[in-house]
């Protein structure tokens, strides 16, 4: 076992006590409520996890993704930049005092590079809804319609357009589902929406596209198959079910699995439908330890499968797809099917 490996798996079986000691830091002061202090252990262990997986996978540029996508959150609920920074050297300090130095010096390695990007990024505003498309104003008008709980505007916006042949569905994936989807998620986290709307709109674009299936599936003879699935106990699996879809329209076999899928499932599906490629997705980079598992699972027992992996730890760190074993990645669905089609040696139309 290498030395990240043996750092990540300590800091999960300690994880408790450093939580601990690190919140027990904060209640020493006196200036922590019980509420508070119940959300610091919730918030610490979450972080210390993160930590851990990001050591683990060797991903330094997710684990700076991950603090200012924390920070961003806190500034939400005004907490300043100055308490992050503190918690985390905690962590620090905490470490360098009870585990051998070259422990000490991996997580600050890690810990050094986060504190940095929460210094040194300037968190300027930013929107999925690119202005410059030419589907801006459809999806800012489905975006609005989805914010306002709208659910008849919404679906009526988008068969409009299909009725009239005036988009393409998989532009309508690519444009304006996707882009709105991500839209909603950075609403959600700086606390611009509520829960209950999160929910809504990632359903109503769930049914949304339902509508479009009899447009995408159909009974014509394909010549490769896939097998989409989201990873171990990943939940967000919109993302999947839209590679899935996009596959289908570029006439493709798709089997689309969902998500929390036991890796024991996902391997009886690969021994049943024989797929030329498993597409894994995943949105977290601590979900990523659960992705190289299962890799590894399906190269002992079908080492002839294609593997492609996509979702926002590969977005983030590039090189990731290639430490982690798989032979391809993709930075979106229409992307995806480019490289699944020249993985099996099939010509892209």
């Amino acid at each position: 076992m290498d030395i990240k490996s043996k750092v990540s798996l300590t800091l999960r079986d300690d994880k408790d006590i450093i939580v601990k000691s690190v919140v027990g830091d904060y209640e020493s002061t006196g200036n922590i409520s019980s509420a508070q202090r119940q959300a610091s252990i919730r918030d610490a262990k979450y972080n210390i996890e993160y930590l851990a997986s990001a050591i683990e996978i060797d991903s330094v540029v997710n684990f700076k993704s991950y603090v200012i996508w924390l920070r961003d959150i806190l500034r939400t609920y005004n907490i300043e930049d100055g308490m992050l920074i503190d918690h985390l050297n905690r962590i620090l300090d905490y470490v360098g005092l009870n585990y051998p130095s070259e422990f000490g010096n991996v997580v600050e390695t890690f810990i050094s590079e986060g504190i940095a990007s929460v210094i040194n990024d300037k968190g300027e505003e930013y929107s999925y809804l690119d202005s410059t498309s030419e589907l801006a104003e459809l999806a800012s008008d489905f975006f609005n319609a989805l914010i306002d709980m709208n659910k008849s505007k919404a679906v009526k916006l988008i068969q409009d357009v299909v009725e009239k042949e005036e988009v393409s569905i998989k532009d309508l994936y690519l444009n304006v589902f996707t882009n709105v989807l991500y839209e909603i998620g950075r609403y959600w986290a700086m606390r611009k929406i509520t829960v209950g709307q999160e929910h809504f709109a990632t359903a109503v674009t769930v049914y949304t596209m339902s509508l479009l299936y009899d447009k995408i599936f159909n009974s014509e003879e394909k010549e490769y198959k896939m097998i989409g699935v989201c990873v171990d106990d990943e939940l967000h699996e919109i993302g999947i079910r839209m590679v899935c879809d996009i596959f289908e329209l570029s006439k493709w076999d798709t089997y689309y699995l969902g998500a929390n899928v036991p890796h024991s499932s996902v391997l009886s599906e690969l021994k049943r439908i024989k797929p030329d490629i498993l597409a894994l997705s995943v949105t977290l980079a601590s979900k990523v330890p659960a992705c190289i598992e299962l890799i590894g699972l399906v190269r002992r027992d079908y080492a002839d499968i294609k593997i492609i992996v996509g979702g926002r730890p590969f977005n983030t760190d590039k090189d990731l797809w290639e430490k982690i074993g798989a032979d391809g990645y993709s930075v979106d669905a229409n992307d995806a099917v480019k490289v699944a089609t020249r993985l099996v040696g099939g010509v892209y139309e």
